[in-house]
């Protein structure tokens, strides 16, 4: 998946069933429900062409804190808020 091409990629039901997955279509982030957190996929000009944020929130679905994975091009480490 280091090249995957959030921009293009095409959710199918069965994805969004299987992932837990929506994707906006007018930016095409995609995002998906891990449990514990929900991970972003950010479309981005770089060699894996998006970056990956898992982000965090409180028992009241306040924000919590946002952690960039390493092989972001954005920001990397975590953020609170």
């Amino acid at each position: 998946m280091a090249n995957y091409d959030v921009r293009n990629a095409e959710l199918t039901i069965l994805d969004m069933i299987k992932y837990d997955a929506i994707k906006d279509e007018n930016d095409g982030v995609i995002i998906k429900d891990m449990g514990g957190y929900v991970q972003m996929l950010v479309p981005m000009d770089n060699s894996k062409l998006h970056d990956t944020y898992d982000v965090y929130f409180d028992s009241n679905g306040r924000m919590e804190r946002v952690e960039g994975h390493c092989t972001n091009s954005g920001f990397v480490g975590t953020k609170y808020f």
